[in-house]
């Protein structure tokens, strides 16, 4: 069976074979990262809930070292918000709507976030897995209990610390 092109016909009468590889792209842009770090960040807020702006703030801070060190001294007064660098991380819209659309967690009004039963049992597993995460889980478990929503406003607004 010829065709037009030498290289097609090299191609429809050879063998592939393919192995797995890990994913060669950045971990923020890994689904199973983007979705356990979510159900983290609200496994650890205060009633299993937490806001877009709380959870952004998290998203950001806990990808980097210096961005966790950052969060913590806010917390303990270190820094103002002022101090802080926030950001709206695209990676973290992606994992609510996957989290969502398996039944992980609910959105409520476009405003907030909370575990499902599911979600619940997913987010325990991975809190209670000490070889996964160790580092976002340490941060995530001393700082989103900590964040309340009038602190998060005064960490996104920052006009009104002016």
């Amino acid at each position: 069976m010829s065709s037009e092109s030498p290289f097609l016909d090299i191609l429809s009468s050879s063998t592939f074979t393919f192995n797995f590889r890990p994913e060669p792209i950045a971990g923020d842009l890994r689904m199973a990262w983007g979705i356990s770090v979510l159900l983290l960040c609200v496994f650890f807020s205060r009633g299993k809930k937490a806001s877009f702006q709380k959870l952004q703030f998290l998203a950001h801070s806990v990808r980097l070292e210096e961005g966790r060190e950052e969060a913590l001294g806010l917390i303990t007064g270190r820094y103002r918000p002022l101090d802080v660098s926030v950001r709206v991380e695209p990676w973290l819209n992606r994992a609510v709507a996957f989290a969502h659309s398996m039944g992980l967690v609910s959105v409520h009004k476009g405003l907030t976030v909370a575990l499902t039963e599911e979600g619940q049992k997913a987010a325990e597993a991975i809190a209670k897995d000490q070889d996964v995460l160790k580092d976002e889980r340490e941060f995530l478990s001393a700082v989103a209990p900590k964040l309340t929503e009038s602190f998060m406003k005064a960490v996104w607004r920052a006009e009104a610390l002016l």
